[in-house]
């Protein structure tokens, strides 16, 4: 099974058949895809969930038709769907997945980066979000997080820890944590990698198809 995400930069380098061809190397049976457009559509053989459209001007940014900060796409099927703080900034909803019915949040914190009122404002709607996740069981949080879990605490040592914390909290596992400079994560219940093997692997570190790196995480039994 694999899991991948990437922040696409808005699509503003007009690399999307690119960036497609990338994702699709993968082969990945979840994709979450943040800043994000549907003009970047991985076709048929993907069901899909995003966040609401944005119009021209929301949050003062000047929007392009199509665009929205967050989509999640599955070759599986989804089985329920919850709502969120922010149904602009994130989404959330159940997928059947080959080892169970797994709850994914898709999300940025802070869509002007990790600083400032509008990360606070993220954290703490996104944190209440996370208070109604139940820690038995599969819960996955993936996105744009806009915090370093190593070396250098981006943006905060607390954001580090009471995002740490309630990840503990929920019994998830930050399998993205050990990359450097990386705002990017995937982070996941315990018991749903419980006796499976888990692997890392990155791509566009030169950053040249968007801003971020992508990630992807395979899980094998």
């Amino acid at each position: 099974m694999k899991i991948v995400t990437w922040n696409v930069e808005r699509l503003q380098k007009n690399k999307n058949e690119e960036i497609k061809s990338k994702l699709y190397e993968f082969g990945a049976d979840i994709i979450v895809l943040t800043e994000t457009s549907s003009i970047l559509n991985l076709g048929e053989n993907y069901n899909c969930v995003s966040t609401e459209p944005l119009t021209e001007n929301y949050d003062n940014v000047n929007y392009k038709v199509g665009e929205n900060r967050t989509s999640i796409w599955t070759k599986h099927n989804f089985v329920n769907h919850f709502k969120t703080f922010d149904n602009y900034t994130s989404i959330c909803s159940e997928i059947e997945t080959e080892f169970g019915i797994l709850k994914v949040y898709g999300t940025i914190i802070g869509i002007f980066g990790g600083i400032g009122k509008r990360f606070e404002s993220d954290l703490i709607g996104q944190l209440k979000d996370f208070e109604n996740f139940e820690a038995e069981k599969s819960n996955c949080i993936i996105g744009d997080l806009n915090v370093y879990f190593l070396g250098y605490a981006y943006p905060s040592q607390y954001a580090r820890n009471i995002l740490n914390e309630t990840f503990e909290k929920l019994k998830m596992k930050n399998l993205t944590s050990e990359i450097a400079e990386n705002v990017d994560h995937i982070i996941i219940s315990k018991k749903f990698i419980n006796n499976k093997k888990t692997e890392i692997e990155t791509w566009n570190l030169d950053k040249k198809l968007s801003d971020h790196i992508g990630i992807c995480l395979t899980i094998t039994e």
